[in-house]
């Protein structure tokens, strides 16, 4: 073997660390822009709510994390929480949210759809509970200049610091803390999202993507000739 890719630094520490005894190379994984029009996606998803949002989206599983956001937006009147996805712990989770206003479940939705909710969200919250190694609903996000609010474990914290586009929590106590921020000072929001878009286009893109992955390609040849 050549090389083992590892689309983040975390995923690549985990290799070292159970022994990978290969050349293990960090190549970020990417994500397509998104050169859909506003207006008719935003129809396409029927009413855009009116009151502040904040987004998951995500398999329905207990390892997601989503149990955890349930009970804080139970108690939270400054946003909804809207979650896309579905999964075999549906049932567990719209139980949890049974009665409250504030939480809405869209199902499965399209890219074209997700779009326009990544766009008009608050932020993104990324609650996982497992380890994580590069989840793409981060650049789903930024790519839209959304920001995002994650979970301090696994690899999803190392995208947070490498674009300065989001917050990371380790509470509850702190994802409030970055909720009402975001909440209240828009030019904060905007900020961070601007940020991640811009690390999205110089890290993420498919563009960039390839461009490191001929150069691995082209340094390994070099070295295979030299040999």
């Amino acid at each position: 073997m050549d090389a083992f890719i590892a689309p983040s630094h975390f995923c690549k520490q985990i290799h070292q660390q159970m022994g990978l005894d290969v050349p293990i190379v960090h190549l970020p994984n990417f994500t397509l822009s998104a050169e859909s029009n506003l207006a008719s996606s935003e129809q396409s998803i029927g009413e855009i709510p009116q009151k502040p949002y904040f987004l998951f989206v995500g398999r329905l599983e207990r390892l997601k994390g989503l149990q955890t956001l349930i009970p804080v937006f139970r108690h939270y009147h400054g946003a909804q929480l809207l979650i896309a996805g579905t999964g075999s712990y549906e049932f567990q989770l719209r139980k949890l949210a049974e009665g409250s206003n504030n939480i809405r479940f869209l199902g499965h939705l399209p890219q074209h759809q997700l779009h326009t909710l990544y766009r008009l969200a608050t932020a993104l919250i990324v609650p996982s509970l497992c380890l994580e190694i590069f989840p793409m609903v981060i650049l789903e996000a930024f790519r839209e200049q959304t920001p995002v609010i994650t979970r301090n474990l696994g690899g999803t914290p190392e995208l947070i610091r490498e674009s300065s586009g989001g917050f990371i929590y380790n509470s509850d106590k702190e994802l409030l803390a970055a909720m009402d921020r975001l909440i209240t000072d828009p030019s904060c929001r905007h900020d961070l999202g601007r940020r991640g878009y811009q690390a999205y286009k110089q890290i993420w893109t498919v563009e960039a993507h390839l461009k490191t992955y001929f150069e691995l390609i082209q340094d390994i040849a070099a070295s295979s000739d030299r040999v």
